[in-house]
C-alpha cells in the first residue's frame, strides 16, 4: 500500500528542514529578542508545543517570560503576545507592520485567497475594506435588528418543534443571518438551495484546510504541485472540489440578488449598498460578498461556536442561569420575548455573554499576524516574518465562569468591559472583525430569546439521575465543543423537551 503523500513529505521534511536552519535574520548588534525558551538547532522550540493546544503552552510561558515571548520553529520565527496593552500598542500605533496575515500556498490551491480574513496586506485587501464598511459600520448595523429578533424567533420555534438537533438549529440561526444580510433573501429552510451549497462548501474546506496541512504547505509550497493522480495526493481533489465550489458560490446567490434588484428590489442588504452606492468591479464585490457570507456562516466562525458555548456554560452553572431567567422575568415579564429596547436594562445578561467570550473565545490564540518589516519594541528586535499571536492572562482564576468579574463594586457593568470584550474580534482598525458590530447583535438576540423561554439543564439517566457533563473542546485554531461531549455512563442521544412554565430543556451535550 503507498504511503500517504503527507506521511513521505513529513520525513522529506527532515532532510529539507536545513534551508530553515540556514534562514538568517539580520538582527541588529546589541538589540535581543524577546525573552523566551531555549531554541535546540534547526528545531527550535518544535518539541516543547502542545500542537493540539499550543495556546496552554503560550500561556506557560507568559507566565514565564512575560508580556512578549519569541520562538521558533524549523526556522519560523513567532512572537506571543501576552498583554492586551501591548497587543493594541502594536496593532493599533504601527498597523502597517503587524497588520498582515500569514502566507501560506494553501489559499490558492483551495481558492479562498481572494477572501478578506486572509488577504495580504494591499490594495485587495484596503478595496474589500472599503466595500464591507458600508453594510457594517456601528452606525448602520442598527437597522438589521428586526432582522435579528425575527431570526431568533425562528430558532426558538424550530427548538420548540424539534429539539433533538438543537445545534443544527443554531449553524441554522447563523445560515439564515448571513444568506438575509449578504444577499437580501429570507432563508427557505434547511433544504434551502444556497444553504445547502454552502454547507459542502464549508464541509470541504474544514476537512481540508487544517492545521497540519497549513503548515506542511508552508514549509514544503512545492507540494502544491504535486499532479492528482500521485498516489496519497487526495488533497488535490479535495482543492479542486472546493475551488469548483467556491467559483459557483461567488457566482450564483449574487448574481439572483443582482436580477432580484433589477426587477422586485431588494431589501437593505451587503450587496444592495454595494449596488446603489459603489462603483466597484464586480469581480471584486462578488468575492467580498462570498467572504462575508462564509464568515457568518462558517460553522468555524464566532457566532455559531459562542452560541454553543452558552448552551454549555448555562448546562454547568445553574445558578448564573438562575439570575439570567430572574432578570429578564423582572425586565421583560414572564411569557414575553425581549427586544433591543430591553438591552440596556439586561445587564447581568450582558455580563453573561461577554464571560462567555473570554470563558472559551472562539479563537483562543487570535487571527494570526505577520509583520512586513522587522521593528525594534521596548527595546527588543522582532524580525520580519514573524508570525504574531495572543494568549491571555489577564486572570488569575480563568476556568471559573463568572459574569460579576465584569461588574465595579457599584454593582454596575464596568465601563471597560465592553472594550476588554472587543479584544476577541480582533485588534486595530486594520484587522479588527468587521463583522464584529453585527455578530454582537446576532449573539445578543439568539441568547436574549431562548433563555427568555428554556431553562438548560442536565439530562437524566434512566433512574432519573443527573447525567455529568465533561466539557470536550475540537482542538485547533478555531475553538468548538465537540458534537460529542463526554457524557459519564451514558450513550444515550435524546434531548427532549419537558413543558413546565419556562420549557426546561433536557439537554446534554
Amino acid at each position: 500500500m503507498a504511503a500517504s503523500l503527507f506521511s513521505v513529505s513529513a520525513v522529506c521534511a527532515i532532510v529539507i528542514v536545513l534551508w530553515f536552519a540556514l534562514r538568517t535574520t539580520r538582527r541588529p548588534v546589541g538589540l535581543p529578542y524577546p525573552p523566551g525558551p531555549k531554541r535546540l538547532p534547526i528545531a527550535g522550540n518544535a518539541f516543547d508545543i502542545n500542537f493540539k493546544e499550543p495556546y496552554l503552552t503560550y500561556t506557560e510561558w507568559g507566565k514565564i517570560y512575560g508580556d512578549l515571548v519569541y520562538s521558533r520553529i524549523f526556522g519560523q520565527d513567532f512572537l506571543i503576545v501576552n498583554s492586551e496593552n501591548t497587543a493594541r500598542l502594536l496593532a493599533d500605533q504601527r498597523s502597517s507592520i503587524y497588520s498582515d496575515r500569514p502566507h501560506s500556498p494553501i489559499y490558492r490551491l483551495f481558492g479562498i485567497h481572494h477572501m478578506t480574513p486572509g488577504l495580504q496586506y494591499g490594495s485587495e485587501w484596503k478595496t474589500q475594506r472599503k466595500l464591507l464598511h458600508l453594510s457594517l459600520r456601528n452606525d448602520v448595523v442598527d437597522r438589521y435588528r428586526d432582522m435579528h429578533l425575527r431570526s431568533a424567533h425562528r430558532l426558538l420555534e424550530n427548538v420548540r418543534r424539534d429539539s433533538k438537533n438543537f445545534y443544527e438549529h443554531f449553524d441554522l440561526y447563523t445560515g439564515g443571518l448571513a444568506l438575509e444580510f449578504t444577499y437580501g433573501r429570507r432563508i427557505e429552510g434547511k433544504e434551502d438551495p444556497i444553504i445547502s451549497l454552502a454547507n459542502r462548501l464549508a464541509d470541504v474546506m474544514s476537512k481540508g484546510i487544517t492545521g497540519e496541512r497549513i503548515g506542511l504547505l508552508t514549509a514544503l509550497p512545492m507540494l502544491t504541485c504535486v499532479p492528482l493522480w500521485f498516489p496519497g495526493a487526495k488533497f488535490q481533489h479535495e482543492a479542486r472540489h472546493c475551488r469548483n465550489l467556491v467559483a459557483a458560490f461567488s457566482e450564483l446567490p449574487f448574481d439572483a440578488a443582482k436580477k432580484q434588484a433589477e426587477t422586485s428590489g431588494l431589501q437593505p442588504s451587503f450587496v444592495s449598498d454595494i449596488l446603489t452606492q459603489c462603483g466597484e468591479d464586480e469581480s471584486a464585490a462578488k468575492v467580498t460578498a462570498t467572504g462575508v457570507y462564509l464568515g457568518i456562516f462558517s460553522r468555524s466562525t464566532i457566532s455559531s461556536p459562542l452560541t454553543h458555548i452558552l448552551v454549555l456554560a448555562m448546562i454547568l452553572n445553574p445558578g448564573v442561569q438562575d439570575k439570567v431567567h430572574a432578570e429578564l422575568d423582572a425586565v421583560v415579564g414572564g411569557g414575553a420575548l425581549p427586544t433591543f429596547e430591553d438591552r440596556e436594562r439586561l445587564p447581568y445578561l450582558q455580563a453573561v455573554l461577554y464571560e462567555v467570550m473570554r470563558w472559551r473565545p472562539a479563537f483562543p490564540l487570535g487571527v494570526p499576524h505577520f509583520t512586513t518589516t522587522s521593528d525594534v519594541f521596548d527595546g527588543y528586535y522582532i524580525p520580519k516574518g514573524a508570525i504574531r499571536g495572543m494568549s491571555n492572562r489577564e486572570y488569575s482564576d480563568p476556568e471559573r465562569f463568572d459574569p460579576t468579574r465584569h461588574f465595579d463594586a457599584d454593582g454596575k457593568l464596568k465601563p471597560e468591559a465592553k472594550q476588554n470584550s472587543s479584544k476577541y474580534f480582533g485588534f486595530g482598525r486594520s484587522r479588527a472583525c468587521p463583522g464584529r458590530f453585527f455578530a454582537d447583535d446576532a449573539l445578543w438576540a439568539a441568547t436574549a430569546v431562548i433563555l427568555s423561554a428554556f431553562r438548560f439543564e442536565k439530562a437524566k439517566d434512566s433512574l432519573g439521575n443527573d447525567i455529568e457533563v465533561v466539557p470536550v473542546f475540537r482542538p485547533g485554531v478555531i475553538r468548538r465543543v465537540t458534537d460529542r461531549a463526554a457524557r459519564r455512563g451514558h450513550t444515550s442521544t435524546d434531548h427532549s423537551l419537558v413543558q413546565s412554565p419556562r420549557s426546561i430543556s433536557m439537554f446534554h451535550c
